[in-house]
Formats: structure tokens, sequence, C-alpha cells
């Protein structure tokens, strides 16, 4: 395994033809998936040129947010996201003690990439197809949202798939519900996002709003609310329990609207790909704008921006996870890396052979960390990195 570690701010000037070179292989691997995905979401226009007609319009790229979001508790009221649990029993109640998880990039020395699949009920449909979201389920099993084979997986890390649902357009994130009655996980399609019931294989509910296209969804607990990013709309979308629209963020620059009008072609989005709402009234949102990510810091009682982070200017993602640190780790599609950012500006750099194409990510309950993957170096359209402290293929 070749595992390289950096911690320096120099990694946001990072050498421009080593960009072009990563985007050219990027669109040769994986043209026709890369191309579906994009087209709805980032402007046609040539970058350069509105960026040179902007400034002879003196027009300012930026963005104020609207919010009619639903109202948050104090953080004092809410519950943390915890990864364990320890009970202790006194003799009036019991008492949960919870341990807060916060990665360590260090920590992971071994990996290999899960790309074949054993499934002996439907062996044509239980196979990768550009996996984009993943999620862990309390048994360490994962969900994994299967992007153009239009279904979602239940597998686990040694690859027996359990569960195929289908008919589930191009989903792009999946996440588990675990304060539902049964078991339950959202999906993110192509244009809304649905309730699935994964003990009966079935959509229980789906949103019924129009020109909705999600990208990232998260369950906010704390507030009781959906989180739904929606690039094409410049907004993101608060969700009840039944998936109906409650509040918006939206990050629409109104100090352009005068282009809409006269000349739209230049109008230069803000596309929110991915969002992540701590339960200490802060959230993080990773957006794009010409052609380039941005990751900021929110408030969210006033929806007010707090903080710019310095990201690297090569970089491109389309999911983001905080730990309970506020350290940020940003899968970077281009690069063939993941990127840790924490609260002090402090980059880590992250590469490992089976990481290629790196989309999202999620957490076992014992730190492991699986990566999805549009690598198809393995004959496979794409799979999955298991990235661990130990050796699992050894235990397999």
């Amino acid at each position: 395994m070749s595992n390289t570690i950096t911690e320096s701010q120099s990694s946001n000037n990072q050498n421009t033809s080593s960009t072009e070179n990563s985007k050219q292989q990027l669109n040769s691997n994986d043209d026709y998936t890369q191309r579906q995905i994009q087209s709805a979401f980032q402007p046609s226009t040539n970058v350069e040129q509105v960026t040179d007609q902007l400034q002879t319009l003196n027009v300012t790229p930026k963005v104020t947010m609207r919010s009619d979001a639903p109202p948050f508790t104090p953080a004092s009221e809410a519950t943390k996201t915890t990864t364990t649990t320890t009970t202790t029993t006194t003799d009036d109640s019991e008492i949960k003690v919870k341990t807060e998880f916060i990665y360590d990039l260090n920590k992971y020395k071994y990996d290999y990439f899960l790309s074949d699949l054993s499934c002996n009920f439907d062996r044509d449909n239980g196979k990768f197809g550009a996996p984009t979201g993943i999620c862990a389920l309390p048994d360490d099993r994962l969900l994994v949202a299967n992007f153009d084979r239009d279904s979602v997986l239940l597998i686990d890390i040694k690859g027996v798939v359990h569960q195929i649902f289908k008919d589930l357009p191009t989903p792009k994130a999946v996440i588990y519900n675990s304060s539902a009655s049964s078991p339950q996980a959202v999906v993110a399609t192509r244009k809304e996002a649905a309730i699935l019931d994964l003990t009966t294989n079935k959509v229980i509910t789906r949103s019924k709003i129009r020109g909705f296209y999600p990208w990232n969804i998260q369950y906010v607990e704390e507030r009781q609310v959906y989180a739904a990013c929606d690039p094409s709309g410049e907004r993101i979308v608060f969700l009840d329990n039944n998936l109906a629209e409650i509040g918006v963020w939206s990050f629409h620059d109104s100090t352009q609207d005068h282009l809409l009008q006269n000349q739209p072609q230049l109008y230069q989005k803000v596309y929110p790909y991915a969002a992540y709402f701590l339960p200490n009234d802060t959230s993080y949102v990773l957006t794009h704008r010409q052609d380039k990510c941005n990751l900021d810091e929110y408030d969210n009682t006033s929806a007010a921006k707090k903080s710019a982070y310095n990201i690297p200017q090569s970089l491109q993602s389309y999911s983001i996870y905080v730990d309970d640190a506020k350290k940020c780790l940003i899968p970077d599609k281009l690069n063939h890396r993941l990127v840790s950012i924490d609260k002090d500006s402090k980059i880590e750099e992250y590469k490992c052979k089976s990481m290629q194409e790196p989309y999202s990510l999620t957490f076992l309950s014992n730190g492991t960390l699986c990566v999805t993957d549009w690598n198809k170096s393995h004959g496979t359209s794409g799979g999955i990195s298991i990235i661990s402290e130990v050796n699992l293929k050894e235990k397999q």
C-alpha cells in the first residue's frame, strides 16, 4: 500500500498542469457517468469569459443566503450523535455514557478495494454501477447508492449482497434513519427524496416538490428534519418526516439578478452539493462556483456565514463528513485522495492504492472507513475502498 500523509497549507497551490492531466484522466475513465451527473447542474458557459464580463459589468460575486428554515433548538437541548454507548445501572435509572468519534488519518494503514460482489439471488443486479452515496447500518452492513443501476445495495464489507432495492432512478445519496419505528432509509434520487422501508422493500413516502433535484441528504435528529442539498435550485431544502418542504436556505446571488433578465448565460450559479449539520448549531456547506469548491461554516440559528475554509484550489468533491472535533473529511475525486481540514485550517492529505476516484464515505462502528469509488481499473464499474487500522483482509 502506498500511504502518504502531508500537513501543509502549501497544498492550496498545486501544479496547474497536474490538475489538467487529472481532469483529462477523469473524463476518459468515466465520461458517460460524469456527463450524466453534471449536465443538469454545471453551467455551460466559459468560466474565464464569464469572469471577465462580470468584471466589466462591475458585479461582485457575493452570495447573500436567504433562510426561512424551521427554528433550531439550542444546542443544550440537543442529543449528540455518537458512535459507542456504554450503559451503567444505578438504583434509580440507567445512565448512558457516550463516546464521541474523532477520526485520525494517521491510523489508517491498511486498505483493499471491494469490487466483486457475491449475490446468490440476483446476479444480474448484484453488481456495482458507479456507486455514489453510502451509509453504515447499526450492524455495520452498508447501504450503497448504485447510480448507474438505479438501485440501492445492502452489502457487508466481505462483498455479500443481502438485498437489492430497485427502481430508484440515479440515486446519489442514501442515509439510514435510526429514529424511525421500523428500519428505514432515505434515498436522494433524480427528482425526489424517497423513504424506503428496509423490511418490506417498498417506498412508503416520496417528496412532492417541483423542480427538486436532491444531491446529498442528512437527517438532523436533534431537529427532527431532513436537510437535502438541491444544487440545481441553489438551495438546501428542509423536509419534515413525511418529506414535505418546511423551509429553505437559498444561496442565490441577488447581486446578479439583473443578469437573469438581460444576459442569463452570464449568471454564475452557486451549487450546494453537500452539507453537514452538527448538534451545536453549526453546519458546514460544500458549494461549487465557477468550477471551484468552497467550504463554509454557518450558524444554524441565524443562517449566517461564520467562516470560510481555505481549501486546496484543485479540489473537486460532492460530499463531506465532519467529526465532533469539527474536522472536515472531503473525498477529492479529481485528485484521487481524501483531504482533511481542521478548525485551524491545517490540511492533511491521504492517498492509498485502492482509492482512485473517491466519491462518498462512511465510518463503521470500529472506525473502519468505507469510501465509494468510481475506479474501473479492476474490471468492474466501481467499488468501495475499505480502509482500516488493522489488516481486515487477513481476517477474512
